[in-house]
């Protein structure tokens, strides 16, 4: 066997990774969200010098009217209730008030949940931010991506780096402006809820100057569409709240 068969071949099997690839990109773009309601429960813990907070929450989400409403168990006394829309209530149950803001950042669209229940796993919903992407290379059993941020967000972002296994994401880590790495996020211990894969394991890593700030987010007793009942998910905020700015 000679060398120029070799190579021919190892750069067949290379193209024939890049095809496969990209036809489950191109698949999965376009793939029905078949999770049209999801409840679940979600345990955060931060570490930041030596501190540890703590916090529990129930998530109730439903599609069809891009609600999603977050329940905090612990601390206690808190719920958000935020839409497709960006409308964002935060309800103190303690003291009977409310407070309302509104952006693009609270929308459920942007959600990082909802971007693995519409099947957005080759890009976490980048494109949708307008994010370009750069390169495609292969090692060993991975796929790493680049994303090139628009114009209005270089001031943020100079590039934010993806990797996948098994065609769904593993890590991703984001380059601030000066080119600094910013953020470092791993997802891990998938479960298919439905036809989609979802991460049941969120750790992330936050550079602050010297420092880090070290978040772990874990899902469990996931629950969807007719498995999914709870009155959280018609939960409105009493009529008597007290608004506060």
């Amino acid at each position: 066997m000679n060398k120029t068969f070799l190579r021919y071949s190892s750069i067949r099997g290379y193209t024939a990774r890049i095809f496969l690839f990209l036809v489950v990109v191109l698949f999965s773009s376009f793939t029905p969200m078949s999770v049209e309601r999801i409840m679940m429960s979600m345990k955060s813990q931060s570490l930041h010098k030596g501190k540890v907070v703590n916090v529990d929450a129930e998530l109730y989400y439903d599609q069809l009217t891009g609600s999603l409403i977050t329940r905090y168990i612990q601390p206690a006394g808190q719920v958000l209730k935020t839409n497709d829309k960006g409308e964002l209530s935060i309800y103190n149950e303690k003291e009977n008030t409310v407070t309302y803001r509104q952006g693009a950042e609270y929308s459920t669209e942007s959600n990082m949940v909802l971007f693995f229940l519409q099947g957005k796993i080759q890009d976490l919903g980048l494109s949708d931010f307008g994010f370009q992407l750069m390169s495609t290379k292969f090692e060993e059993d991975m796929v790493i991506t680049e994303w090139f941020p628009p114009a209005e967000l270089f001031h943020l972002f100079n590039r934010i780096e993806m990797v996948h296994k098994d065609f769904v994401p593993i890590y991703i880590a984001y380059y601030d402006a000066r080119r600094n790495l910013a953020k470092k996020v791993f997802y891990s211990q998938y479960e298919y809820l439905e036809d989609v894969s979802f991460p049941t394991l969120v750790t992330e890593f936050n550079y602050v100057g010297n420092d880090s700030i070290i978040n772990r987010i874990r899902f469990s007793e996931i629950k969807t569409n007719q498995q999914a009942v709870s009155s959280w998910f018609d939960y409105t905020i009493p009529e008597d709240a007290q608004l506060k700015r």
